[in-house]
């Protein structure tokens, strides 16, 4: 049985747990990792369910005191509904310091002392909560017409970030090197994808002059927020009835700004990284209708071979409509110059970045509790063979949050060991969305939100001439 020091480091710090091998964290044995994985998920109840009022209302009306198995947790894993469980009038009416006390009922941060009465934009109640506070969330697209909060601390971003390290330098001696990184995003934000864009920024690159981005201002919460109206208002014919607030009225200049910046395209963003990064080694994350918009604008103009064989080419799922190109692999390996591409499996609820193997699978890093659930019952299926359902987990890194969190992806995991000689389990590449089939769910997620900010931008300055 693992003792209490090696639980918590487990939970707490798995970088030192695992001695910084990559190859440690994904060949335990699936019994030993279970293990730790229970002991660990125990701990975490037993710190949190009585600090955080929503896991002791569920714990109590499921009457779960204990949990004795891993699948003891299921009934306490959060819908994604729970991120936006406030009443949608607080953002339409800027009351930010009732979202304040929504969202102190989800942390263990202590909030107390954020005053947000003044605020009157939610990109200004957000930056009061990184200033003065711990806590980093995690914004959604609004593509319900509201918006999920994450509520994420700065810990769980240095801890997930650190590990990243291990795949961008592979060699411990090259581990405090500063590297390039192509971020094909706005320079700054809070929604999913900003925030790991910002750790990788801090974590990785290390110098603020190599990091490369399309946009260099702020992907808005608020100008995000408006694209969700936007669309869900369109989608009832009253898209001519939004309202602009008079808070986003007096930022007119920023708004034209970003438009403006947001017009330049991939064209010229692509030549500026031929300019500068030609046969470098970079590292990048995006999704992967962003990055092959990058790679087809790079082609179009011959721009091919473009960056150093062993440059980290990180994509991730998010196309708009969940289908790509036949040759989008193809296309983004040409125009990197890599001979291939590191496919994540992530999302902005859980922390970690579930890397595709030779093998064809996702493997979950091991601080992450894997539940496959029956699509009808909600039942945790077997933890054996291969299985199909809809995915859930619970995050042992987290420790200022509940770690648990019910998604609307549709996975088959094997839980046999990989041809690749990893033994956690993996997820095969098809996933689909349950949320697609039965009207969406505003999962935290990054897909199209460039394409909605460029809408929400056009609309707003339209609206403000």
């Amino acid at each position: 049985m693992p003792t209490d020091a090696d639980i918590h480091d487990f939970a707490n710090d798995p970088l030192s747990f695992f001695a910084s091998s990559r190859h440690a964290m994904h060949t335990l044995p699936p019994q030993h990792l279970a293990e730790l994985q229970l002991a660990a998920l125990r701990m975490r109840f037993a710190q949190l369910r009585d600090r955080l009022p929503v896991v002791r209302t569920m714990a109590d009306e499921q009457d779960v005191h204990e949990i004795r198995g891993l699948d003891d947790a299921a009934p306490l894993l959060f819908p994604h509904t729970v991120y936006k469980s406030y009443p949608p009038s607080l953002l339409l009416e800027s009351r930010f310091d009732q979202l304040t006390t929504w969202l102190s009922r989800l942390t263990t941060v202590d909030l107390s002392g954020v005053d947000a009465a003044g605020c009157d934009s939610i990109d200004g109640w957000l930056d009061l909560l990184d200033t003065h506070t711990e806590l980093r969330p995690a914004h959604s697209t609004g593509t319900s017409g509201t918006m999920s909060f994450a509520p994420h601390a700065y810990d769980d971003f240095d801890k997930l970030y650190a590990i990243m390290r291990l795949d961008v330098f592979p060699d411990p001696g090259q581990r405090d090197e500063a590297i390039d990184f192509v971020y094909p995003y706005f320079r700054t934000g809070r929604s999913g994808i900003a925030r790991h864009g910002a750790a990788i920024m801090e974590r990785i690159a290390l110098d603020p002059d190599r990091v490369h981005t399309l946009h260099p201002g702020l992907a808005s919460a608020d100008v995000m927020f408006l694209a969700g109206r936007l669309r869900a208002a369109a989608a009832r014919g009253e898209r001519d009835r939004v309202v602009i607030p008079e808070s986003m009225r007096k930022r007119r200049e920023e708004f034209e700004e970003a438009q403006r910046a947001a017009r330049s395209g991939m064209g010229d963003f692509v030549e500026r990284l031929a300019d500068r990064l030609r046969g470098r080694r970079i590292v990048s994350l995006c999704t992967w209708d962003v990055n092959y918009r990058m790679a087809k604008a790079g082609l179009e103009r011959g721009i091919e071979g473009l960056f150093a064989p062993d440059s980290v080419y990180c994509w991730g799922g998010g196309s708009k409509d969940g289908s790509m190109p036949d040759d989008w692999e193809d296309a983004a390996r040409r125009f990197a110059g890599v001979p291939r591409l590191h496919h994540v499996y992530a999302m902005a609820e859980v922390t970690a970045l579930n890397l595709f193997c030779a093998h064809g699978r996702y493997h979950i890093e091991p601080w992450t509790v894997l539940y496959v659930l029956d699509a009808d019952t909600g039942q945790p299926l077997p933890r054996n063979g291969v299985r199909t359902g809809r995915a859930a987990f619970f995050d042992l890194l987290a420790n200022t949050h509940w770690g648990g969190f019910v998604s609307g992806d549709e996975v088959t995991v094997d839980w046999s060991p990989c041809g690749c000689g990893r033994t956690s389990p993996g997820l095969e590449q098809s996933i689909g969305r349950f949320s697609e089939r039965q009207g969406g769910d505003d999962k935290i997620t990054c897909a199209a939100s460039t394409e909605a900010l460029g809408e929400a931008l056009e609309f707003l300055n339209e609206e403000l001439i």
